[in-house]
């Protein structure tokens, strides 16, 4: 049996959202979309457009429903900082990208 040589090169350093599965960073990208100000916060109007764009079944309850959910200090903002929490919500009721 002849011996093969394979040549292993190291893996490049991802980044968390990088790390995140494929449809969690398609999630967080629509998201952040519908951030139509670009104030880097998603308001309730905002999350309910998002939400109508998933196909949710009343787009005003999820976004209220996900605001409690995932507004953290609970100042009526979805932030960088609680974006991921968001982003799980949505996938642990089913929200991809199509």
């Amino acid at each position: 049996l002849a011996m093969t040589t394979i040549t292993l090169y190291p893996r490049p350093q991802l980044t968390s959202v990088e790390m995140m599965a494929p449809k969690e960073e398609q999630l967080k990208l629509v998201f952040k979309n519908f951030d139509k100000n670009r104030d880097r916060k998603l308001c309730r109007e905002e999350l309910k457009e998002a939400f109508k764009y998933l196909g949710a079944y009343i787009p005003e309850w999820r976004a209220w429903w996900s605001l409690h959910h995932a507004d953290a200090n609970d100042d009526g903002f979805i932030d960088e900082d609680e974006m991921n929490k968001l982003v799980k919500y949505a996938v642990k009721f089913g929200y991809t990208v199509k």
